[in-house]
C-alpha cells in the first residue's frame, strides 16, 4: 500500500508543477528605437533567473536587475504598455515588474511628444498621429532585438493602454477614430479631462478641441497592428470612438474605470468603450479617480504633483495596484 501512496503523490505533485506557472525575476534593458520622427528611449522589463537587485531611476526604485540576461530556450508572450499623456515608461514599472516575473516581456515605450521630460509636440494632432507609430516602432524594435527574437513568442501579443494610452490601444487594435465627433464633444462639454487646454498654435482643444479638424488628422490613416490578441485598457481617453468606430476590435478585452469619474468623465469614455465594442469586455471598477492607476509615488515627488499622486483619504493604491497587478496577469494568461 505503501508503494501506492508514494505513486499517488508523485502523480498529484507532477500535476501540480505542470499546472502551477513558472516563477521569474524580473531583468530591465533601456533600447533606443528609431523612429521616422525622432529616436526615443524604450524600456523592457523580461524574466530572468538572475537575483533581483533593485536600483534607483531618479525617484523611482526599479524592482529589476538592469542588464540581466533573459531566461533561455524559452518562448514567452510580449506585452505593449503605453502610458497616459505627461507620463513615461516609469509611470507603470510595478506592472511591468510582475508581468515579467509571470513570464512576460513588457515593452514600453516613452511617447515623446507627449511624456514627461521631453518638450510637447507642436500640436495635439501630431500626438495622436505619434502615439500609435511610437508603440509599433518600440515592438518591431524588441521583437528584433537579437536579445529577445529567440524568446519573444509574436504569436502571443497583447496590449496595455492607460488613459491616451488607452486611445494609441484601440487604434492598434483596430479602431476607427473620428476626430469631428470629438471636437463637436469638447465644443459643448467643459472636461478638462478629455479635452485639455493645448499649447498648440492652432488653437485646437483636447483629441481635436473647438476648431476645425487639422488637415493632417483628415488625411492621416490609422495604423492597424493585427499581431494584436488581448487589451488591457485602464480609463482609456476614447471619446473620438462612435460604437461603429469600435466595431473592428474584436479581442478579449478587458477595461478598468475609478469610482470617481470627474477627471475623465466616463459616459464618452470608459463607459462608451464597454457599450461600443462587439465582444463586452470585463469591467473592474476600482477605488479612486483617473490618476489611481499609476503606480503610487515616491514620496519626494508626491509631495510636488498632487493631483496624480494625492488620493482620497481610504484610498489605498498600494492594495489597489497588487490586485490590479494579479487581475492583469491572470488575463494575458488567458488570453495569449
Amino acid at each position: 500500500m505503501r508503494w501506492i501512496l508514494i505513486l499517488v503523490l508523485a502523480i498529484v505533485c507532477t500535476c501540480s508543477a505542470l499546472a502551477a506557472p513558472a516563477a521569474f525575476n524580473s531583468g530591465v534593458i533601456r533600447l533606443t528605437v528609431v523612429d521616422e520622427a525622432a529616436s526615443f528611449d524604450t524600456v523592457v522589463f523580461y524574466p530572468t533567473h538572475e537575483r533581483e537587485v533593485p536600483w534607483q531611476a531618479g525617484p523611482f526604485t526599479v524592482e529589476a536587475t538592469r542588464n540581466a540576461p533573459p531566461v533561455p530556450d524559452n518562448r514567452f508572450p510580449v506585452v505593449l504598455i503605453s502610458h497616459g499623456r505627461g507620463g513615461g515608461p516609469l509611470s507603470h514599472r510595478d506592472l511591468a515588474t510582475a508581468l515579467a516575473r509571470a513570464g512576460f516581456i513588457v515593452v514600453l515605450p516613452t511617447h515623446v511628444g507627449d511624456a514627461s521630460g521631453y518638450p510637447r509636440a507642436p500640436s495635439q494632432a501630431q500626438i495622436l498621429i505619434d502615439r500609435p507609430r511610437q508603440a509599433e516602432a518600440a515592438l518591431n524594435a524588441v521583437l528584433a532585438d537579437p536579445r529577445f527574437s529567440a524568446s519573444a513568442d509574436v504569436g502571443r501579443i497583447g496590449m496595455i493602454g492607460y488613459s491616451a494610452g488607452g486611445y494609441t490601444a484601440l487604434i492598434l487594435a483596430g479602431a476607427k477614430p473620428d476626430f469631428a465627433y470629438a471636437s463637436a464633444y469638447c465644443a459643448n462639454h467643459d472636461d478638462s479631462g478629455s479635452c485639455p487646454r493645448s499649447a498648440s498654435s492652432n488653437g485646437t482643444n483636447g483629441a481635436q478641441g473647438k476648431a476645425a479638424v487639422p488637415a493632417e488628422l483628415v488625411a492621416w490613416q490609422p495604423p492597424v497592428d493585427r499581431r494584436m490578441k488581448a487589451l488591457v485598457l485602464m480609463d482609456p481617453l476614447a471619446m473620438m470612438f462612435e460604437a461603429h468606430g469600435l466595431s473592428a476590435v474584436r479581442i478579449p478585452t478587458m477595461l478598468y474605470r475609478p469610482q470617481d469619474d470627474s477627471y475623465l468623465g466616463s459616459t464618452r469614455n470608459s463607459v462608451a468603450v464597454v457599450s461600443g465594442l462587439p465582444k463586452p469586455p470585463a469591467v473592474h471598477i476600482v477605488p479612486g479617480n483617473h490618476f489611481v492607476f499609476i503606480d503610487p509615488c515616491p514620496a519626494s515627488v508626491a509631495a510636488s504633483v498632487t493631483l496624480i499622486c494625492r488620493d482620497a483619504p481610504g484610498i489605498d493604491r498600494v492594495e489597489i495596484h497588487r490586485q490590479i497587478d494579479q487581475e492583469v496577469v491572470d488575463f494575458l494568461r488567458a488570453n495569449l
